[in-house]
């Protein structure tokens, strides 16, 4: 009898504790990610009724005001019930074609297609569920319909606006954001679509926010994470030389440098500066798979991104302790299967832009309710902290000499400071076909907001590389955001 007494207390124990965990594990969901399911496009409480909408959702302004978003109301035919009613929808600024330029940020709200962007993650905003208890109540008695309050995003469109038509037909996207504070002042992904006209727009891939879910092979800018690791883990490594024979054999693998060119002697600036794969590919394997690893986590990869203001695909970087010192060499030239976003690449640079300092990135600005009064406003938060502030400056520095006498040159703004770093990955197309990605990504340093940017053009043919075709682009993007006053 005792011992089946024994062996129920034990099972209670167990149930008990597997209870506790359950419970623990749906508050963690509850408190991470009950405002993105409340905000999936399939749930009946926040689809607006075309027809008879209970709530019409608030405005979408830029950070100045600008209206981006709003809702319109016109009389038409109800084809359901042949009877003319006033019909509601969105609007994207003013309705024309120009509205391209915000698409991936704004998204759309449309009775057919669902939500997307700011209008589905915000949604709680913008049908004002966030609304104090008597102000719903007055809304429900007096209104004749609820109204949603007005967002205010981080995003300034005439920046915005200025790199859609920038980028013309080139495929990939740009993200500029403050360093010192997080916020994202302009996020664009080409191809894109007017979401004004769904229906017409929607093809192929156009949907896909690269900026936030395009996951792309780094190239060389990945060389930034290598240096933040030898700066951390090996001693005397600035002053370290390498010498580079245009090809750096490891085990049965070669790696070369561009074009095949020999750099000869150099140091870690000087590698960076000519962006050396040799170089990086012998600090890499020498730094060894859990170093890199440790310094690429500190910066974000690997990571779940749990973020209030937008949604961000993971970084990813799969080396284990393993992996080979072929492929770790590889990696270290940002190469085999290590992937970023360029929204998270340009949290990278911000940090170091920001004394090795990694803030939230930022989308929404303020919210204001009905009767004008702010429900919120942009506050800055930290992230993390991946590099420490000596480390960050020579950082700063090397990339300072990149755009000064190096791969970066035509990034430079005529009386300002840019430090950056450029790229060029290989990727191969379903053909066979070897194409490239090209990347830039810097800062000013110094700036009034140490404005940060991340480049990439995609899908480009041979010789063309992140020195040609990404830095001149954002160097006009830098200078357009500080005429802006950034």
């Amino acid at each position: 009898m005792k011992g089946i007494e024994q062996n129920i207390k034990k099972a209670l124990i167990v149930l008990l504790v597997a209870f506790g965990f359950l419970a623990a594990y749906y508050c963690y969901i509850l408190f991470f990610y009950s405002d993105r399911w409340f905000a999936n496009s399939y749930n009946p409480r926040v689809r607006m009724d075309a027809w008879d909408p209970k709530t019409v959702p608030g405005d979408i302004k830029d950070r100045n005001g600008r209206l981006l978003a709003s809702t319109i109301k016109e009389r038409r035919q109800n084809p359901d019930t042949k009877q003319e009613q006033t019909y509601y929808y969105r609007s994207y600024l003013g309705g024309g074609q120009q509205a391209e330029s915000i698409s991936h940020v704004v998204g759309y709200n449309n009775a057919k297609y669902g939500r997307s962007g700011v209008e589905a993650l915000q949604v709680r905003y913008l049908m004002g569920h966030n609304n104090p208890f008597f102000e719903k109540i007055y809304q429900k008695i007096f209104l004749d319909k609820e109204i949603g309050n007005t967002i205010h995003l981080t995003i300034d469109i005439d920046l915005q606006q200025y790199i859609h038509e920038l980028l013309g037909k080139y495929k990939g996207s740009v993200v500029a954001m403050d360093g010192q504070t997080g916020e994202i002042l302009a996020m664009v992904s080409h191809p894109s679509f007017n979401p004004n006209n769904l229906v017409e727009d929607l093809t192929g891939d156009v949907l896909v926010s690269r900026a936030t879910e395009g996951l792309y092979i780094p190239g060389s800018i990945f060389k930034i994470l290598v240096s933040a690791s030898a700066l951390e883990n090996m001693e005397d490594v600035v002053s370290s030389n390498f010498d580079c024979q245009g090809t750096y054999r490891i085990g049965s693998q070669d790696i070369s440098c561009y074009g095949g060119e020999a750099h000869g002697h150099v140091d870690l600036t000087k590698a960076m500066v000519v962006s050396c794969n040799g170089s990086f590919a012998d600090i890499g394997t020498k730094l060894g798979n859990e170093k890199l690893l440790k310094t690429a986590v500190a910066f974000g990869f690997n990571q779940e991104f749990i973020f209030p203001d937008l949604k961000l695909a993971a970084s990813r970087l799969p080396l284990k302790t393993n992996t080979s010192e072929e492929k770790l060499a590889l990696t270290s030239i940002g190469q085999g299967d290590v992937q970023v976003t360029p929204l998270h690449i340009a949290m990278i640079a911000s940090a170091i832009a920001n004394d090795g300092v990694m803030m939230e990135p930022k989308l929404v600005y303020k919210v204001i309710g009905r009767t004008g009064q702010s429900q919120k406003s942009v506050k800055p938060k930290v992230y993390r902290r991946p590099m420490n502030q000596e480390n960050a400056e020579t950082m700063r520095t090397m990339m300072e000499d990149v755009v000064s006498q190096g791969t970066g040159k035509a990034a430079a703004i005529k009386g300002k400071q840019v430090a950056g770093k450029t790229g060029t990955a290989e990727v191969k197309t379903k053909d066979s076909e070897i194409r490239n990605n090209a990347w830039f990504i810097g800062f000013v340093p110094g700036s009034k907001s140490n404005i940060a940017v991340a480049v990439v053009i995609e899908d480009l043919p041979s010789g063309q590389t992140g020195g040609k075709v990404a830095a001149p682009l954002a160097g006009k993007i830098l200078k357009k955001a500080l005429d802006l006053g950034y």
